[in-house]
């Protein structure tokens, strides 16, 4: 019998998921998605509705969130983690919960597919953003085995970060096509006109209230205003790039050709590696056309460690970008751990218990490593500092949550180091007008 003791606010999340045989949970970080999930699958399989669940999600996720809230609130749960050399194994032995990540699915498929006529499976995507692109190969393979299973759930904070386009194939998960259209295309010519460069897509005069509305009765939206969160405070740290590295910041803006000492040339082909060349530039380290990182200034490192200091050893999560923004951080801060690419699931477990012990006073973490589902909030930290700062609202709002989240009690303050007149101060700008159309999509819902 689980321990786990619903706020009123999860009680209706749950009591959503058993009403709905495709259910939608926009939740914010911080609202109990997980043990929702798992006290409605509790309850589904006593009832002989379900005895099986496919969860997917990122890796990190998967090895650590969900098994973890199995542990703490004590579900009598067994869990298979469907990934590394022992899976063909996992998959073949009896589990209540399997649990498996995107890059998987294509696997899962082409090898067993039969697993899932012989029980009655529910579907879980946790962060179904994963699928937010419909010719994604991981989506395309999702939807050839959505028939075989009796319940499907999505659960996400973030389900629009860059436009309503990418509802289509989230929604198309619970109902088929059945809301939003039963292709892409037919979404789009309900509610969008093709852009002047052919490519993009406009909306329609109302057709944001349309589509909220068609979408209403399958997915509930719960707001950060049902917790008792810290106050969220935001800092900008603005610092002065020397002369010399504006003029390569201004060439490579103006021209997308630049050279250090007369000797390394620099060049963006186009416009996406224009604003990462000015990121990098804004950063203080710049790939030159061979691939090498080159140190052109120390500003935005002589603000983190003044921030460091200023702080007096309480911890601070540090957010960096490219791989030279990580070894410029690690030269400084020698003993700081990171979340990042190639850190494995029993790394990055460890390093989460010692942060959460109050043990690491700086640690290091990458927005896509580190942005969903990690439980950071126990370690006393109050600080972030995006050292580097994304374009992507989602992960941008996703590695906020991990230390803005209930049962926190100091305030929480997110820094920005951003470099005067860059992209860092635009970037800014783009993730604000981000969030407005996110929360008209998520405010639409509360109605």
């Amino acid at each position: 019998m689980s321990n786990f003791k619903p706020h009123d606010y999860q009680q209706d999340g749950i009591n959503w998921v058993l009403s709905h045989q495709g259910a939608g949970l926009f939740l914010p970080p911080g609202l109990g998605k997980t043990s929702i999930t798992l006290s409605a699958i509790d309850t589904l399989k006593q009832a002989n509705v379900i005895d099986r669940v496919l969860i997917i999600a990122p890796l990190r996720v998967c090895y650590m969130v969900w098994r973890q809230e199995v542990d703490k609130w004590d579900f009598p749960f067994t869990i298979g983690l469907l990934h590394g050399k022992d899976k063909d194994t996992v998959v073949r032995q009896k589990h209540d919960i399997y649990l498996i990540n995107p890059e998987g699915i294509n696997w899962l498929v082409n090898n067993h597919l039969q697993l899932f006529s012989r029980y009655k499976f529910m579907l879980v995507c946790d962060e179904s953003t994963l699928f937010k692109n419909h010719s994604s190969l991981r989506f395309k393979m999702l939807k050839h085995i959505l028939p075989l299973f009796k319940r499907k759930l999505i659960l996400t904070g973030t389900p629009a970060p860059n436009g309503l386009l990418q509802l289509w194939s989230q929604i198309f998960i619970l109902d088929g096509g059945k809301r939003l259209g039963k292709n892409i295309s037919a979404f789009r010519r309900q509610w969008f006109i093709p852009g002047y460069d052919g490519f993009s897509y406009i909306m329609r005069d109302g057709a944001d209230d349309q589509i909220y509305a068609a979408i209403n009765d399958i997915v509930m939206h719960k707001s950060t205003d049902e917790l008792e969160l810290p106050e969220k405070l935001y800092n900008t740290i603005l610092v002065q790039l020397p002369t010399t590295t504006l003029k390569l910041y201004k060439e490579i803006k103006n021209d997308f050709i630049a050279q250090i000492e007369d000797e390394t040339l620099i060049t963006a082909m186009n416009a996406a590696s224009q604003a990462s060349k000015l990121k990098q530039i804004a950063n203080g380290v710049l790939y030159n056309d061979d691939k090498e990182g080159i140190n052109i200034h120390d500003e935005k490192l002589s603000a983190l460690e003044e921030l460091v200091d200023s702080l007096g050893g309480r911890p601070l999560l540090v957010v960096y970008e490219f791989n030279h923004d990580l070894h410029k951080l690690q030269s400084t801060f020698k003993n700081a751990p990171r979340i990042g690419g190639g850190v494995t699931g029993k790394e990055l477990e460890s390093i989460v218990e010692r942060w959460n012990k109050g043990e690491l006073p700086v640690l290091l973490i990458q927005p896509k490593a580190g942005g969903h589902g990690l439980n950071m909030q126990d370690g006393g930290c109050h600080d972030i500092v995006w050292y580097s700062i994304t374009f992507d609202l989602e992960l941008y709002e996703q590695v906020n949550a991990r230390v803005h989240r209930q049962g926190v009690k100091n305030t929480v303050t997110i820094h920005h180091i951003a470099a005067e007149s860059t992209v860092d101060k635009k970037i800014m700008r783009v993730l604000e007008g981000k969030a407005e159309l996110q929360d008209a999509l998520l405010d639409s819902l509360l109605k």
